[in-house]
C-alpha cells in the first residue's frame, strides 16, 4: 500500500496517471530527483513530463523517465535534462509505448557517445521527428556521428545542421530528392531541352560554409543547390523549371553586362527584364514550358510597395498575362516590355527598359537591401551569370567555376581537385601498425567519383558515402620491362607456355549443321516438312558445339597502403606485387583478355586514393611499366572502396567472365574508422553486391595468416593466402589461369 502522506503530496491528476504501487516508484523517482542537487526546475518538469506520458503511454513508460533524466542532467547539465523532459512530451503526443522506448533508448545511445551533441539535437527534435521516420531518424543520428568521428566540434555541427551534408543526408532519409539523386536525369533532361550537353556541379558551400540555397551559371557551368529545403515533393520539378531557365539564358542570351554606374537597384532590375526576355523568347518556340514555369509564379497583385514585392509582381506581370499589374510601377514595367517586343532578341533591350524602371522606383524611396535580395520566382538563378562584376565586387568563388570538364568518370562528375587533407587520430590514442599513415606526393587528385559504404551496426548502406580520388604514379622507370625480363626470364618463358594452352569461355551450340553427332530437332522438322510439301529438303539437320571462346575481363587492384613498403628479402612486398601484376599483364595482353590495374590506398573516406596504372582499352607498353615502378607505399587499406570501384568498371566490359583480382597484404582499415569490424564487413558487403551482379572477387592474401579476415570477406574458396611472399610473382599468373578455366 503506498503511504497516505505520499498520496496526499500529490495533485488529482497525479494520482489518477500513477494507480496502486506506481505511484510509490513515481513519488520515489521524484524525490530522487530533488535530492540529487539538480536544482528545482528538473523535478518539476520531471513531474509534469511523467504525467502526461503516463496518461498517453502508461505509468510503466513514465517511470522510466527518471533515470534517463538523471543520466542526462550527470553527463551533459540539469538544464538539459529539462529540455530532455519537455521533448519527452512532446514526443509521446504521436508515438506508440515501442516507439518511444526506442526514442528513449536512441537517446541514451547518443548520450553515451556524443554527449554534447544533445542539446542541439533536442533542440531540433519536433522538426527531425516530423521529416523522419523513426528508424530514418536513428539512421540519421548514426550516419553523424560516422561522419564526424572523434571529432566533436564536426559533430556539434553536424546535429546543428550547419554542416551542407547534414542538410543533404536529412533529406535523403525523408526521401526527398537531391542534386546528386537526380543528377543523371537532369543532364538528360537538359539535353533533350536545348541540344547541348552542358556540366552540372553541385552548388559548393559559401566561405561561411553555408548551404547554397539558389542555382547559378558561370564559365559555361550550371551549379544546382544540393538540396531544395521546404519544397518536399516537388524537388524535381522545380531543379527542371531552373534548369529551363539556365538553359534558356544560354540560347538566348548574350555577352554579359557591364556595370558601368549602375547600382545594385538598377542591376537588380535589369536582371529582372532579362529574365523575362529570355523565357518570353524560349516559350515561342516551346510553349510547354509555361507549365513547367507557371506553377512558381505566385505573387499577388495587392500587398505593400516595398522593392522585392515590386519585382517578384513584376515577374509575374511578364510571365502571366492575365496578372493584373496594379501598382503604376508594375504597369509600366508591363507596357514597356510589350512595347519592345519586336526587339526581344537585343539583350541590349533588357539594360534599356531595366535603367528607365529603375531610376523610376529610386525616385520612389522604395528602401532595396541588396544584400538580403534573393531573386523570385524560386526557380530562377541568382544573375550572378548575367554580369561581369570587376574583381573588387561579389563574385562567385573560383572553385565554383572553373572546374574542368575532362575529368568526368565512372557516370559521376568532379567537383576539382580534391584536397590532400591528413587528419589524424587524438594524441591519447595514437595508431596501430595497421592503420599507420605517411606523407603523400605533393600532388592532388581528381575527384571521379562516389561509393556507398555499409555501416553494420546501423544495418543501412550509405550512398555516396566515400570519396575516390584518382592521383597520377611517381616518377617511373622508362626501362621497366627489361629489367623485370631479367629478373624474371624463367617465369615470363614459362607464362609464355601457359598462353598457348589457355583457353577459356563459352561452348557455342550450332544449329543446322550438314554433319554432327545429334540432331537440331528445329532442322529436322522443318526438313521433314518440306519433304512432304514436294520441296527439296534441307540437308543441314544436325548441330554441334563450338570450341570454347575467350571471354574474360579481369580488374586487378593493388594495395599500396603503408605496410607494402615492408622489406621480404627481395625487395619490398609493393616490388613483388608490381613485378607480378607486370607478368600477369603481358600474359593477358597476349591472350588478347581485357586487364585494367588500379592501384589503391586511404586516407580516410574522403579520400581513397587510386591510381590508374592501366586501363581496359589501354596496350602493355612503357606507360603500363613506367605506372607501375613509379607506385609508392602510404596511407591506409579501405578495401570495400577498391572493390566497389573496379565492379563499376567492370560493369560494362562485354565478356562472359568478370574478375576481380585484389593483392592485399593485410585486412582493411583506415585512419577514420576505430571499429575493427567495420570495414570487414564493407568489404563482404561489396563482394556480395558483385557476386549478385555476376562478377567474381578472388583475394591473393599476403603475408601471415594469423589475425587475417579475408576468408570472412571473401569467402573460403576465395582466398589464397601466401606466407612466402617472394614466390608471388611465379604464383599470380598461374592463380589466373586457375581461376579462368
Amino acid at each position: 500500500m503506498v503511504d497516505l502522506a505520499v498520496k496526499a503530496s500529490w495533485p488529482d491528476a497525479t494520482l489518477a496517471a500513477f494507480p496502486g504501487e506506481s505511484l510509490g516508484a513515481f513519488s520515489a523517482a521524484h524525490a530522487r530527483l530533488a535530492g540529487a542537487g539538480y536544482g528545482g526546475e528538473v523535478p518539476r518538469v520531471f513531474a509534469t513530463t511523467a504525467r502526461q506520458v503516463a496518461e498517453r503511454l502508461g505509468p510503466q513508460v513514465a517511470l522510466s523517465l527518471g533515470t534517463v533524466t538523471s543520466r542526462v542532467a550527470i553527463k551533459t547539465r540539469p538544464r538539459i535534462a529539462a529540455i530532455y523532459l519537455s521533448t519527452a512530451a512532446s514526443m509521446s503526443r504521436d508515438m506508440d509505448e515501442s516507439t518511444f522506448l526506442n526514442w528513449q533508448a536512441m537517446m541514451l545511445g547518443l548520450l553515451a557517445t556524443a554527449p554534447e551533441s544533445v542539446l542541439p539535437l533536442l533542440e531540433r527534435m519536433d522538426m527531425l521527428t516530423g521529416r523522419l521516420a523513426p528508424q530514418a531518424l536513428s539512421a540519421w543520428i548514426d550516419t553523424g556521428l560516422r561522419l564526424a568521428g572523434r571529432d566533436a566540434a564536426r559533430r556539434l555541427a553536424y546535429f546543428r545542421l550547419e554542416l551542407p551534408e547534414a542538410q543533404r543526408l536529412l533529406e535523403r532519409h525523408a526521401g526527398d530528392e537531391t542534386f546528386q539523386s537526380l543528377e543523371r536525369g537532369l543532364e538528360a533532361f537538359h539535353t533533350a531541352l536545348w541540344g547541348r550537353n552542358v556540366p552540372l556541379r553541385e552548388a559548393l558551400p559559401d566561405p561561411s560554409g553555408r548551404a547554397i540555397g539558389r542555382a547559378s551559371f558561370a564559365a559555361g557551368v550550371v551549379q544546382l543547390p544540393p538540396s531544395l529545403p521546404g519544397h518536399g515533393g516537388n524537388e524535381r520539378l522545380l531543379y527542371r523549371a531552373a534548369l529551363a531557365h539556365i538553359g534558356a539564358h544560354f540560347a538566348y542570351g548574350g555577352p554579359c553586362f557591364e556595370i558601368g554606374q549602375l547600382k545594385p537597384m538598377q542591376i537588380a532590375v535589369v536582371s529582372l527584364i532579362e529574365d523575362a526576355r529570355v523565357e518570353t523568347l524560349a516559350l515561342r518556340d516551346m510553349p510547354g514550358l509555361r507549365r513547367l514555369w507557371a506553377p512558381f509564379h505566385n505573387a499577388e497583385p495587392g500587398g505593400v510597395a516595398t522593392a522585392p514585392s515590386l519585382f517578384t509582381r513584376l515577374a509575374r506581370a511578364l510571365f502571366d498575362p492575365d496578372f493584373p499589374p496594379e501598382h503604376g510601377w508594375v504597369a509600366k514595367g508591363v507596357d514597356l516590355f510589350n512595347a519592345h517586343r519586336e526587339r526581344l532578341a537585343d539583350p541590349a533591350i533588357s539594360r534599356h527598359i531595366g535603367n528607365l524602371l529603375g531610376n523610376d522606383l529610386g525616385q520612389t524611396r522604395v528602401q532595396f537591401n541588396a544584400k538580403g535580395y534573393v531573386v523570385q520566382p524560386v526557380y530562377r538563378d541568382d544573375n550572378l551569370g548575367l554580369w561581369a562584376f570587376p574583381d573588387a565586387m561579389h563574385q562567385p568563388p573560383a572553385e565554383q567555376i572553373e572546374m574542368p570538364v575532362e575529368t568526368r568518370d565512372l557516370g559521376k562528375t568532379d567537383q576539382g581537385g580534391a584536397t590532400d587533407h591528413s587528419p589524424q587520430p587524438p594524441a591519447d590514442d595514437p595508431p596501430d601498425e595497421a592503420i599507420a599513415i605517411a606523407p603523400s606526393e605533393p600532388t592532388d587528385g581528381a575527384r571521379v567519383t562516389q561509393l556507398s559504404e555499409y555501416d553494420y551496426a546501423a544495418r543501412i548502406e550509405r550512398p555516396d558515402w566515400v570519396t575516390v580520388n584518382r592521383y597520377d604514379p611517381g616518377p617511373g622507370d622508362p626501362r621497366f620491362w627489361d629489367k623485370l625480363t631479367q629478373r624474371h626470364a624463367a617465369l615470363v618463358k614459362r607464362t609464355e607456355t601457359l598462353v598457348r594452352q589457355a583457353n577459356v569461355g563459352r561452348r557455342k551450340r550450332l544449329k543446322r549443321q550438314s554433319e554432327g553427332e545429334t540432331l537440331d530437332l528445329d532442322a529436322a522438322i522443318s526438313s521433314a516438312i518440306a519433304h512432304r510439301g514436294g520441296q527439296t529438303p534441307d540437308h543441314r539437320v544436325y548441330q554441334g558445339i563450338s570450341a570454347p571462346v575467350r571471354s574474360i575481363a579481369v580488374h586487378l587492384l593493388l594495395d599500396t597502403s603503408l605496410s607494402t613498403g615492408a622489406e621480404t628479402g627481395a625487395g619490398s612486398v609493393l616490388d613483388l606485387e608490381r613485378d607480378a601484376a607486370a607478368i600477369l599483364a603481358q600474359a593477358m595482353e597476349q591472350l588478347g583478355d581485357p586487364l585494367a590495374i588500379t592501384a589503391f590506398s586511404s586516407c580516410g573516406r574522403e579520400d581513397v586514393r587510386t591510381v590508374l596504372v592501366k586501363g581496359f582499352d589501354e596496350p602493355v607498353g612503357m606507360a603500363t611499366g613506367m605506372a607501375l615502378s613509379g607506385l609508392k607505399p602510404a596511407w591506409s587499406t579501405r578495401i570495400g572502396a577498391g572493390i566497389r570501384l573496379a565492379g563499376r568498371t567492370l560493369d560494362p566490359v562485354p565478356t562472359h567472365r568478370k574478375l576481380v583480382l585484389i593483392l592485399t597484404d593485410g585486412e582493411p582499415s583506415d585512419i577514420d574508422v576505430p571499429d575493427p569490424d567495420y570495414l570487414v564487413a564493407d568489404a563482404k558487403r561489396a563482394v556480395q553486391s558483385l557476386t549478385v551482379r555476376g562478377i567474381d572477387c578472388f583475394c591473393i592474401a599476403l603475408g601471415s595468416p594469423d589475425r587475417q579476415r579475408h576468408s570472412e570477406i571473401f569467402g573460403q574458396n576465395h582466398v589464397q593466402t601466401f606466407e612466402n611472399i617472394r614466390a608471388l610473382p611465379e604464383k599470380l599468373t598461374e592463380i589466373f589461369f586457375r581461376l579462368s578455366k
